[in-house]
């Protein structure tokens, strides 16, 4: 057996291309992301780490049935019991779809996954946890299973979070001019990303909330179901309580950092707006997608070599949110502000399209946290095989 599972990896080790799905669901605990992609890893540079190449095939998002969603929220604050019935939940659910999504586009041979897993707990540099059992993935689709790709980076020394910088650069890196690309996810993360040949380092970062603080908004004033509708829109921003809130520890904090939705999430709103029923409800909304648009800028602004920046990049669930968008476009007023969509990737599906990519990356031996951005110790390969 041993010398059978060997075999194996190690064929994988060299194919090209690899077929790979990419799972991912993230802070906005609202659905699974499965994207299925051909990644191939032939650089001309042994020494080039970030010389892949990506072809998406199908992907697919799949929303959360209300009682898994359910779970999820009552597992950041929950009981061990809780936690543990909907880690193995989540991994028959994962297995489910992928396979139906499999079926349906009538794929009956992938060489692996890549699954990040739904995040709980992030405390940065000290500890995480993703939950969705991998088992389920492995055994329904008898194909090796990438998943905790945090914990390797934090055992060095890291934050753990974010890994999407290293896939940033695999997709968007540019010969000549720097870029930020920007994840709108539950967190908002950003990687700013200099001309592929020059001296400066990538710098990554969670900058705060992405759409967290307007979704536990809308789940504690009975909202759920409308995450289309863009409140706010219309709504006049209080600026007072924005400047306030941007001195939050974390807001003002140096990178390296990464935060989670056990931060920015219900526990911050009741701390920060314990009055939040009696606002008016396209004032709150404007307000709070004022703070998230503002928090990414001044960590834009504070953190990166902002003044070489000739565009900025923009993924994640957080790009249908018209109000967010608007005020960043808005903030970013010197700057052209675009959707992945316009430079060839799904902003929908850039995260899964990323877990797939660095379960390439594990697969090829390659490390793939970037140490000045997490603050680890040592490059490392990141993930754990499921088989």
């Amino acid at each position: 057996m041993k010398k059978f599972l060997y075999t194996k990896l190690h064929q994988l080790s060299i194919k090209n291309p690899l077929r790979i799905v990419g799972l991912m669901s993230g802070t906005s605990m609202d659905g699974l992301d499965i994207c299925l992609a051909d990644v191939d890893y032939s650089p001309q540079d042994p020494l080039d780490k970030h010389s892949f190449q990506t072809r998406v095939l199908d992907s697919q998002t799949v929303s959360f049935h209300p009682e898994i969603k359910e779970s999820i929220r009552t597992c950041l604050s929950g009981p061990t019991e809780i936690v543990c019935e909907t880690h193995y939940q989540l991994g028959r659910y994962y297995a489910e779809q992928t396979a139906r999504f499999l079926s349906e586009f009538g794929i009956d041979k992938i060489d692996a996954v890549g699954m990040h897993g739904q995040t709980i707990h992030h405390i940065s540099g000290e500890a995480t946890l993703q939950i969705g059992e991998p088992s389920f993935l492995a055994e329904t689709l008898g194909v090796p299973v990438i998943s905790d790709f945090r914990a390797r980076d934090i055992s060095v020394g890291g934050t753990g979070a974010p890994l999407i910088p290293f896939v940033d650069q695999c997709l968007f890196q540019q010969e000549e001019d720097s870029i930020i690309a920007i994840n709108l996810g539950g967190v908002a993360n950003i990687t700013f990303l200099p001309p592929r040949h020059s001296d400066s380092p990538v710098i990554g970062f969670d900058t705060g909330p992405g759409m967290a603080l307007i979704d536990e908004a809308r789940h504690l004033l009975g909202f759920d179901g409308f995450e289309s509708s863009p409140m706010g829109l219309n709504g006049k921003p209080n600026e007072e309580s924005v400047s306030n809130w941007l001195k939050d520890p974390f807001i003002m904090k140096k990178p390296p950092k990464s935060t989670g939705r056990d931060y920015f999430g219900e526990s911050w709103i009741q701390k920060n707006i314990p009055n939040y029923s009696q606002w008016d409800m396209e004032n709150l909304f404007a307000t709070l997608s004022l703070f998230t648009a503002r928090s990414i800028v001044v960590n834009c602004r504070q953190y990166t070599d902002f003044k070489t920046v000739s565009q900025i990049i923009i993924s994640g669930g957080g790009v249908h949110n018209q109000t967010v968008m608007k005020m960043l476009q808005k903030e970013f007023s010197s700057i052209r502000v675009i959707s992945s969509n316009e430079v060839g990737v799904d902003p929908d599906i850039k995260e899964a399209l990323g877990f797939a990519i660095l379960a390439a990356a594990y697969l090829k031996g390659i490390p793939a946290n970037i140490p000045f951005v997490t603050g680890a110790k040592k490059a490392v390969i990141l993930g754990k095989l499921t088989i």
